[in-house]
């Protein structure tokens, strides 16, 4: 184990073996760790990399004042949440579009107008090209209204699963009709 103290001379030094020590001794444990939040090990393991990315970055800046190990618990920890409450909020705006018919016609860049059906057409279509899982617990959720217990009752899946294909869906869905959203906020910023 590294003393706290240890730590913070030889990184903010620029030690890079004592950085690639630690790097290997705790990033497959952060990674599983993350992976308690998120429920996607390709996302845990960007968040941890991240997390090292940034430590070495801000290396001068940083004081470890507990273990070097609780150090990095906490700080992936955050970096999970932060993620977690970021992109539950762009998963309510994405819902609240298409709950609310905010699609009406507007003007965009070019001068063209953009009508209402096209932009339903649009978001529809993405939705009909969701993997049938996300697409169905999709449609459940924000057509039928259903909470996410009553889609995992229906379905025989858990709460967890049916969160998750729904994140999925709204990741593809934003994916899809991302042009969408930025004309959006140019039509509020315009008006």
């Amino acid at each position: 184990m590294f003393d706290k103290e240890l730590f913070s001379e030889e990184i903010d030094l620029g030690d890079s073996k004592v950085f690639e020590r630690i790097f290997k001794l705790h990033y497959t444990s952060l990674t599983l760790f993350a992976n308690r939040f998120l429920n996607d090990l390709s996302l845990s393991e960007e968040i941890v990399s991240e997390t090292f990315t940034f430590l070495w970055e801000k290396r001068s800046d940083i004081r470890v004042t507990s273990s070097v190990k609780a150090y990095l618990y906490k700080m992936v920890q955050n970096r999970s949440l932060n993620y977690i409450k970021h992109k539950k909020i762009e998963n309510e705006y994405v819902s609240y579009l298409i709950r609310n018919n905010l699609l009406t016609a507007y003007t965009y860049g070019g001068g063209g107008e953009c009508d209402e059906r096209e932009l339903e057409d649009q978001i529809y279509k993405a939705i009909e090209n969701l993997p049938d899982k996300c697409k169905r617990i999709f449609k459940m959720s924000r057509f039928d209204h259903l909470k996410n217990k009553e889609i995992a009752v229906k379905l025989n899946l858990s709460p967890k699963t049916v969160e998750r294909q729904i994140t999925i869906a709204l990741e593809k869905l934003r994916n899809s009709i991302r042009y969408l959203l930025i004309l959006f906020f140019v039509f509020l910023l315009v008006f």
